[in-house]
């Protein structure tokens, strides 16, 4: 049996990534959602992969699934003083496996929680134009605290409680792109 790898995604894996991105987020273009890792190309996958934390999940060489973790000490104008998610795909002919579970998973808990100890996790997704996505982080514990109407859609910031006792709700904050 092959064995699942968790790492960090390298500069050598940007071709791969940028491949794996484009085919798990064509149904986002086709909504015509307007997220840069919907139109990403080989210089954004090569900035993120340098500039974040881009957790990959790799099986025989090949990477099935992403999720990019940015940090709030790495913007100016972080989306949140917790770790905020994104870029999270996996590879469409491996949907209903388990497989990006498995890799959200992986990122909350090993590498969030139990690593770096933070109390919370917060991402950002779009309620009216594809709510399958807002129904799913809700059964997987997330909470929206933010939304807001923009150009015929609802844009949800959406948060997970790691660590109860280290969570202050007043580091949320409001994201700086409603303000």
């Amino acid at each position: 049996m092959s064995e699942d790898i968790f790492r960090l995604a390298e500069k050598k894996d940007a071709p791969e990534f940028l491949e794996l991105l484009y085919s798990a987020f064509q149904p986002i273009r086709n909504l015509e959602i307007d997220w840069p890792s919907a139109r990403a190309d080989l210089d954004m996958v090569t900035e993120n992969i340098e500039n974040h934390s881009a957790v990959v999940l790799e099986r025989d060489g090949r990477l099935l699934s992403t999720i990019t973790i940015r940090f709030p000490w790495e913007s100016d104008t972080p989306p949140s003083k917790y770790p905020f998610v994104w870029w999270f795909a996996t590879l469409p002919e491996l949907k209903g496996q388990g497989i990006g579970s498995k890799l959200l998973t992986y990122v909350e808990e090993h590498v969030l929680r139990d690593t770096l100890k933070a109390p919370a996790i917060t991402l950002g997704t779009s309620a009216r134009k594809h709510p399958w996505l807002l129904d799913m982080y809700r059964r997987r514990g997330y909470e929206v605290y933010f939304e807001q109407e923009k150009d015929g859609d609802i844009g949800v910031m959406m948060r997970k409680v790691l660590i109860p006792e280290r969570f202050d709700a007043s580091l949320l904050g409001t994201p700086t792109w409603a303000q």
